[in-house]
């Protein structure tokens, strides 16, 4: 099977620099000293690698590493080369995950409509994430995933969804409704 998931080795070589005090030409001479390394992986380590890659940058920033590592480690004990195992098993972590975190976030009266960082480190409402998690499940498995989460939403929440995945502006009156389904059922759609 040939890339099932759409990461480069090069997007991960760069999240494990990311973090070294470097810049300029220093950083891109490691990039590629860390590239050299993971292509030289077995192909059950660049499938650990890039799955948990692709899941550990769709959770707040400061959750990152940690949950790239006991993502990665996950696959790894498993063992696959088949990356649709390796993306189901981390993608099953990373909801478990998330539903600690909302659960620990619940307790200490956190809110879905707080403001983290996105894959791009630019600021997000939580609740957008969602709207996002529909669009990329949609890119990465077709359609199997996103329209289960999609028939899981109520009837009026789906036009305000298909507005937002097409770029059309909420009025207040949507982003109301949006807002109150969010904190009321939204969670549930992550665990789905």
């Amino acid at each position: 099977m040939s890339n099932h998931i759409k990461v480069g080795y090069r997007d991960i070589a760069k999240m494990f620099c990311s973090a070294m005090p470097i810049e300029g030409k220093d950083f891109g001479d490691k990039v590629n000293e860390y590239l050299d390394i993971i292509k030289r992986m077995p192909a059950e380590a660049k499938v650990a690698l890039k799955s948990a890659y692709i899941f550990s940058r769709k959770v707040p920033r400061e959750e990152r590493e940690d949950l790239f590592q006991e993502l990665c480690l996950a696959v790894l004990q498993v063992k696959t080369k088949d990356e649709k195992l390796g993306y189901a098993i981390a993608r099953c972590d990373w909801r478990n995950w998330w539903q600690k975190f909302y659960t620990r976030q619940h307790y200490l009266a956190g809110s879905l409509n707080d403001t983290v960082l996105d894959s791009e480190n630019q600021p997000v409402e939580f609740a957008e994430l969602i709207v996002g998690e529909v669009e990329f499940e949609r890119k990465i498995d077709g359609k199997m995933d996103a329209e289960r989460i999609y028939q899981r939403l109520p009837d009026t929440i789906r036009p305000i969804i298909n507005n937002r995945l097409i770029g059309k502006a909420l009025n207040a009156v949507e982003r109301q409704r949006l807002s109150r389904y969010i904190k009321k059922e939204g969670y549930k759609l992550l665990l789905a």
